[in-house]
């Protein structure tokens, strides 16, 4: 189990970095997030991201700090879904939140086996 738990964490904590990143920093997640009606959450959520991803692998040393990270994680990527829902996006763009939702999800068991 303990190779699931490293490669789930390194895909996710990996991941979230480079997405938080691109959602601050980039352009095309700006246009997403006006289409969203949610401008004012972007800078909130990349924040969210990228710490989520650091704590996913910071959990690899310290499990508690994973379970939380990986939580939060799931929760976002909920949200995440939920947001996409209510814009009547198609199931191609849920693909995305709704794997790392599960990814995380089961993160969260993997810290907690531990």
């Amino acid at each position: 189990m303990l190779w699931l738990l490293v490669s789930f964490a390194i895909v996710s904590g990996g991941a979230f970095i480079f997405y938080g990143f691109e959602t601050l920093f980039a352009e095309p997640p700006r246009g997403e997030y006006e289409r969203f009606g949610m401008p004012q959450l972007r800078q909130l959520v990349g924040t969210m991201q990228m710490l989520g991803g650091v704590g996913v692998l910071m959990g690899l040393a310290f499990a508690p700090i994973g379970v939380a990270a990986a939580a939060g994680l799931t929760v976002l990527m909920i949200l995440g879904l939920l947001t996409r829902l209510r814009v009547h996006d198609g199931p191609r763009l849920m693909i995305p939140a709704g794997t790392y939702a599960v990814i995380n999800a089961t993160l969260i068991v993997l810290f907690l086996m531990r």
